[in-house]
């Protein structure tokens, strides 16, 4: 998905007209992805890709725009729903999208399974009449709100003159997927005698033909304003002339709920762009041959003849070769050796060693990838409790003089930002021991071929690993933490620019590069590196 940006969204009410907004990308009810929060505007552009694997069935894909309120739950300006097959219709198309209005009528997901069944029922005095039993038996899917999902069901039936009263299961905790497994009964028509053709009198058959089941789903809520609308489903009793009993599972539909008043136009749009690709996938034998072929590649010679690196150099993005592959060598433990060998091949073609291995070749994306495999866990030990706390605390780091707010004080948050930079290079440097065996062993690799290839150069053995360890894993996942499962959403504005100054501090402390100062468009980033240029950091 690529999230373009939003426009004409309606004015906040207070003085300043503005709103701070971010979107939300759900399959269903399921937030599984957040942008960042863009301030102070009525058409923010996010500008930002999601990428995901959809391991279940859905019925909607849904884009929500919320204004972010700093004393009261976020509020939902609109959303965009579009329905799973009308995916392709918009395939790879930057499309503009109307937003609609949200209620909580309208938000519905899951299904029911039901069982019906009409039935004659004879009486002590010889009269006919028509009894439903309606089943119902257990739900998927259901959506969990605020968290929780405590579901029941009620059943009516309706009809032109006359409304049963609801009867209702009971109440499921904490599951949305629950079993019911109740039957209630209904009685249809009025008796009558036994003595006609047809067992229905003729006004009873249009009685029937008028009358319909409902079940309506529940969320048990022990908040005030009462329980929360689920779904609902309308069964016509027609269908059951032919045959008298039925059973079948049906999507929940929301409710009508009459205030069409709403103009459509008033929300503002929102631009998308969707691609959506759905893979068969055979079982694991069709794909022997592939796979055999595949594994051999570390040991072919020259490496770059072997079927893995062919496959590198079709893909139109590396990152497309590179993804399946490494976690292919990952699974049969063969990562290491073919790393080795592509790594090998490439450092033979470098002419120079400042310019090793900073291109998107094969080998960086696969080393990156295994990087973002293997180590997730040492990430999280090695940076989370720091991103954490920078992320609570909000001191001011600002260096640039331009962008200063009313009374904070440039030396303070010079001082403020060198403690946050030395922590974390602290904890870098000293976390080798939790480094994840496959990366140590590939490092080990790079560091030989690097340093076999440059004879001359006594830094390039250095500059080869932190080239991927500081450029390409530590400092990418301090600048977009939400990136790397460090953090659940995207950081506030102020904190994501002290973390870009953290990440630009730390990617020229491990690029190891001669004359620092020269290496910074801005001054004030030139100033501040001075703290760093000693020998005990290098």
């Amino acid at each position: 998905l690529s999230l373009g940006e939003a426009k004409n969204l309606p004015t906040y009410p207070g003085p300043n007209k503005m709103r701070d907004c971010y979107c939300t990308v759900n399959l269903d009810q399921e937030e599984v992805f957040r942008t960042k929060i863009v301030e102070k505007s009525l058409c923010p552009f996010y500008g930002e890709d999601f990428y995901c694997e959809i391991p279940r069935t859905f019925r909607h894909l849904s884009f929500y725009i919320f204004d972010r309120d700093v004393f009261r739950r976020d509020s939902i300006i609109g959303k965009v729903a579009i329905q799973k097959e009308d995916l392709q219709k918009y395939h790879n198309r930057d499309t503009w999208f109307q937003l609609q209005h949200v209620d909580a009528d309208s938000e519905v997901q899951g299904k029911v399974h039901l069982e019906l069944r009409l039935s004659e029922v004879i009486t002590d005095t010889g009269v006919v009449c028509h009894k439903l039993a309606t089943r119902v038996l257990e739900c998927q899917g259901l959506p969990i709100v605020n968290g929780q999902c405590d579901p029941y069901a009620t059943v009516t039936l309706a009809g032109p003159s006359r409304q049963s009263e609801a009867k209702k299961t009971k109440v499921k905790k904490k599951t949305n997927n629950p079993h019911f497994d109740e039957v209630f009964y209904f009685e249809v028509t009025r008796p009558s005698s036994y003595n006609k053709k047809s067992h229905f009198d003729i006004e009873d058959v249009d009685e029937v033909d008028k009358m319909e089941i409902r079940v309506d789903l529940w969320n048990a809520s022990n908040l005030k304003f009462g329980d929360e609308f689920l779904g609902e489903l309308r069964l016509p009793l027609k269908f059951l002339r032919q045959s008298s009993s039925y059973e079948a599972w049906y999507f929940l539909q929301p409710r009508d709920n009459g205030n069409k008043s709403l103009k459509p136009d008033d929300l503002g749009s929102l631009r998308l762009n969707v691609v959506y690709t759905e893979d068969h996938v055979f079982s694991s034998d069709y794909y022997s041959p592939l796979r055999d072929l595949l594994l051999k590649s570390a040991d072919v010679e020259p490496v770059s003849a072997s079927a893995a690196h062919i496959l590198g150099e079709v893909c139109r993005e590396k990152q497309e070769a590179a993804i399946p592959l490494v976690r292919l060598f990952l699974h049969y433990g063969r990562i290491v050796p073919f790393i080795s060998a592509i790594a090998n091949a490439e450092v033979k073609r470098t002419q120079d060693p400042n310019t090793i291995f900073r291109g998107n070749s094969l080998t960086s994306k696969c080393i990156d990838e295994t990087m973002k495999l293997a180590g997730m866990h040492y990430l999280q030990v090695t940076l989370k409790p720091i991103i954490d706390e920078i992320c609570q605390v909000h001191k001011p780091c600002e260096i640039d003089p331009v962008k200063l707010k009313d009374g904070e004080n440039l030396e303070n948050n010079r001082e403020n930002l060198r403690q946050y930079v030395d922590r974390i290079f602290t904890v870098i440097t000293k976390s080798g021991v939790s480094c994840p065996t496959v990366m140590c062993d590939i490092f080990f690799s790079l560091r030989e071929s690097a340093a076999k290839r440059f004879q001359g150069d006594l830094d390039v053995r250095y500059t080869a690993v932190s080239s991927f360890i500081f450029l390409r894993f530590f400092a990418p996942a301090i600048l977009s933490p939400n990136l790397f499962q460090l953090t659940p959403h995207h950081p506030d504005p102020q904190t994501s620019r002290t973390l870009t100054l953290i990440s630009k501090t730390i990617q020229t402390l491990g690029s190891l590069s001669k004359s620092k100062s020269a290496n910074f468009k801005e001054s004030y980033m030139a100033t501040f590196y001075d703290y760093f240029n000693e020998q005990k950091y290098a």
